[in-house]
């Protein structure tokens, strides 16, 4: 599993919603790019953003037609778009294909069981079988499309990312964890893997210097994954591409041998 780890304080240096909007929108490219399947945000007290930060990650990874259901109109979406669109499988047309996967949510819970499941198309599909509750989102085949008919179904292949809201606590107790900071050995491709959780930190600190603030005792390998930067500074949603195409190339031609 390829997981990256953010802080709540990531968008500290911003002061516009749009900006703000416009970088949780880059993270969310950078991880469906290179098919991240967690995005997790880790809290800071310093400036704790999480829900604004998950709810646009969860926006953006949520299917177009689907997101009316899920999401209700409020203020911090009021600039949502602006978001780029990911364009992950997921994110299908609203033309059916038999034997296709796609999302979609249940809107009614029959007596009999039945789930009636808008897959965004005009009518609902009725799925047998299953226990998903009312208002949750569940991943489907298309059986037939006269008469609609759907099943429960696991995709085969990337369907997106995963949002989980964390303490910095809990992270430190995950296996094959990776810290990014400039001040680290330049990584090697022989120590480069897809299994990892790549753990960022915020525009003014790195990562052990967020942990010694919230009295956190860090122990993890570090990945410089930018060596000879030709700026200052590395921008978060710019380490986020440089590690992940970093993962990504590893991955591909290890893959190879």
């Amino acid at each position: 599993m390829l997981s990256i780890a953010i802080p709540s304080s990531a968008l500290m240096n911003e002061r516009d919603e749009k900006i703000k909007i416009y970088k949780v929108g880059q993270i969310a490219r950078a991880a469906a790019v290179f098919r991240v399947d967690e995005i997790m945000i880790y809290r800071d007290p310093l400036l704790d953003e999480t829900e604004l930060i998950a709810e646009l990650l969860e926006y953006m990874e949520t299917p177009q037609y689907l997101r009316k259901h899920v999401f209700p109109l409020k203020r911090s979406l009021k600039y949502a778009g602006l978001l780029p669109p990911l364009s992950i499988p997921s994110h299908r047309s609203k033309h059916l294909k038999v034997g296709e996967v796609r999302e979609g949510v249940v809107r009614h819970v029959a007596p009999d069981g039945t789930r009636w499941v808008d897959i965004g198309v005009k009518a609902l599909a009725p799925l047998r079988n299953s226990d998903v509750p009312k208002g949750a989102r569940v991943t489907v085949r298309i059986c037939s499309k006269k008469p609609l008919q759907v099943e429960e179904a696991k995709p085969q292949e990337y369907w997106g990312y995963k949002v989980r809201r964390v303490e910095l606590s809990e992270l430190k107790e995950r296996k094959n964890l990776v810290v990014t900071s400039r001040r680290c050995e330049v990584v090697k491709p022989p120590a480069i893997r897809r299994d990892v959780t790549l753990v960022f930190g915020n525009p003014e600190e790195g990562v052990f210097e967020i942990a010694k603030r919230l009295g956190v005792e860090m122990e993890a390998e570090c990945w410089n994954v930018v060596p000879q930067q030709g700026t200052k500074t590395v921008r978060l949603e710019e380490a986020i591409f440089a590690a992940l195409s970093l993962v990504n190339f590893a991955d591909y031609w290890g893959g190879l041998r």
